[in-house]
């Protein structure tokens, strides 16, 4: 399987102790076979100012088939500084609804 990594963006936030956190957004994309299309998962990963190589990540399972889907969907996560911790039962709760509003 192939997969690409891109970094979509960084941000520095402080959480509720004060402390600052390094945020990275990473756009994955995979692809499974030549032939099939690709699928797209989303990359968090988390270090702290004063330990930067020390980094926390998480990652989704395929969240799309489309870029544009997978893209919209890193941009809430971005706007919100969602952290690796909470990454895969956001995205869950975000697909969720979605599915309830599509039904």
């Amino acid at each position: 399987m192939m997969q690409k990594e891109f970094l979509i963006e960084t941000r520095t936030v402080t959480d509720e102790k004060g402390t600052l956190l390094n945020l990275k957004y990473y756009l994955i994309e995979e692809e499974a076979s030549p032939a099939a299309a690709p699928l797209y998962r989303i990359c968090v990963k988390k270090s702290l100012s004063e330990h930067p190589g020390v980094e926390e990540s998480a990652s989704t399972p395929p969240v799309s088939d489309s870029e544009t889907r997978a893209r919209q969907l890193l941009r809430r996560l971005i706007t919100n500084a969602v952290t690796p911790v909470c990454l895969l039962e956001i995205v869950d709760d975000i697909m969720t609804k979605e599915d309830m509003q599509a039904s």
